[in-house]
């Protein structure tokens, strides 16, 4: 099958915003990141990690020119860390509209082999650093009396559950809950919350069947659009999500996975997914 591309004139309601991406380091963060920045938005991508903030910053720069993407640490895990890295991102960007929760931690691992500090450490970036920043931002717009919008990177098994992948799914469920809470606790002063839950994307060190060729093309096959989803399409879901043209938008998760969910999902391939035992 050909490799799917998105092409696009971009998005007028996102130009100009000025968005933090959570884990921006690599993977999706880093390619959300690019494409929000094609679209005329300016981001701040943060990570624990300087060296591969700083690739990505140089990347965007030699496509888009300078000035369009900075870097800034942070631990999410750590609300002072968090509150540091917003302080910094609003005197690089003059200010923050918007703020992508993208920082995860994923490995595929049976329950039974999973350790309390495993289950622990995910819990801790997913749901208490989606919190963290959430709130972070969330109480400068309000205090403010000014509108800003939030968007939570979850998944499909978010609700349906996984094999594998008990401690993301458990982290992402609750996220899911805070952006129902927050969309709707929030949504008479300006401050929008909503979720995004991409189906599977081959991208970065989220591709655990690269070289299983037989698993990944029964994975395909499972899929009613018949192909994987593109990181680019995922940028335009959460680019559509913070842009002015979904004001009225708030308290929702945007499935977008070609339909699989409508399927049984990865419970299709608890035999064989994830392989290592």
């Amino acid at each position: 099958m050909a490799e799917h591309t998105v092409t696009g004139s971009g998005l007028a309601g996102v130009e100009g915003k000025r968005i933090i991406i959570t884990g921006g380091g690599g993977g999706l963060g880093s390619a959300m990141a690019a494409e929000l920045c094609r679209l005329g938005a300016q981001v701040v991508v943060c990570g624990r990690t300087q060296a591969t903030l700083d690739e990505v910053v140089s990347e965007i720069a030699s496509e888009l020119g300078p000035g369009r993407a900075h870097a800034v640490t942070c631990d999410v895990r750590d609300p002072d860390s968090v509150a540091a890295m917003v302080s910094a991102a609003e005197q690089a960007m003059g200010g923050v509209d918007g703020l992508v929760n993208n920082a995860s931690g994923l490995f595929p691992i049976h329950a039974e082999e999973l350790s309390p500090n495993g289950f622990r450490a995910v819990v801790d970036i997913v749901l208490h650093g989606s919190f963290h920043c959430t709130r972070e931002v969330g109480t400068r717009w309000l205090s403010a009396e000014r509108p800003g919008a939030v968007v939570n990177v979850l998944t499909p098994y978010a609700w349906m559950g996984a094999p594998g992948f008990s401690h993301n799914g458990a982290a992402k469920g609750g996220v899911l809950n805070l952006t129902h809470s927050l969309g709707v606790e929030w949504a008479g002063r300006g401050v929008r919350v909503n979720a995004i839950a991409p189906g599977w994307m081959p991208v970065g060190g989220t591709d655990f069947l690269a070289g299983d060729e037989a698993t990944r093309q029964r994975l395909l096959d499972a899929i009613p659009a018949g192909r994987f989803l593109a990181a680019e399409e995922t940028a335009r879901t959460v680019a559509f999500l913070l842009s002015d043209d979904a004001t009225y938008i708030t308290g929702t998760c945007l499935t977008i996975d070609g339909g699989h969910h409508l399927s049984k999902g990865l419970f299709e391939f608890v035999d064989e997914f994830p392989s290592a035992r």
